[in-house]
């Protein structure tokens, strides 16, 4: 049995995410990249090098789902002429929108 580390799988690594991005999207993340990773050797970009990373593993787990095209044409297409297809009830989004709103109005 060798001493190697195990090696944890990290769905913020940058090269699984352009393993799951489509090739349309890597010449935009990759620059984006680049500039987060000079500026992460500053203190404060390092966060947003982190942040940066975590959106796009969430938007190429988006883009490379099947009907992502599809919904987003259609959504496109309702905002355009002011329909409401495609569109979701912020209730099935966010389940204690309800509370939130009540409690933002208490606050006032």
């Amino acid at each position: 049995m060798s001493a190697q580390p195990i090696a944890e799988h990290d769905p913020d690594d940058p090269v699984e995410i352009l393993r799951v991005l489509p090739e349309k999207y890597h010449d935009q993340f990759r620059r984006e990249y680049e500039t987060a990773v000079e500026a992460a050797r500053q203190m404060l970009g390092y966060r947003a090098l982190h942040e940066l990373l975590r959106l796009w593993r969430l938007r190429a787990i988006t883009y490379s789902d099947s009907g992502y095209e599809i919904r987003l044409a259609a959504v496109q297409e309702a905002a355009r002429t002011g329909g409401l297809e495609g569109s979701v009830p912020i209730e099935d989004v966010v389940p204690d929108w309800t509370e939130r709103l009540e409690a933002h109005r208490r606050q006032r």
